[in-house]
């Protein structure tokens, strides 16, 4: 009597199975374009009220790195938040 063969493939390995999506570098930017202008567009209107109460309440002179920090965070918000709901 002959023993059954087992067989060590998958069937999610088969071709015919589970169909490959490919995720190309168009489709992942217009994926993800859309959320990176959402924030920097509400970084780019939050920031300045931050960054007055540092300016106010007298951080700036103690924490100077990052007032700086947030200074260039807010830049990066007006350069991606620039054409938001346009």
């Amino acid at each position: 009597m002959r023993s059954p063969t087992v067989s060590n493939a998958s069937p999610l390995e088969s071709d015919s199975a589970v169909p490959q999506q490919r995720v190309d570098v168009q489709s992942l930017r217009q994926m993800c374009l859309p959320a990176l202008r959402f924030a920097g567009f509400w970084t780019a209107v939050v920031l300045p009220f931050v960054l007055t109460s540092l300016l106010v309440s007298g951080y700036v002179s103690q924490y100077p790195r990052l007032v700086g920090g947030l200074l260039a965070l807010n830049f990066l918000g007006l350069v991606l938040g620039r054409n938001h709901n346009q």
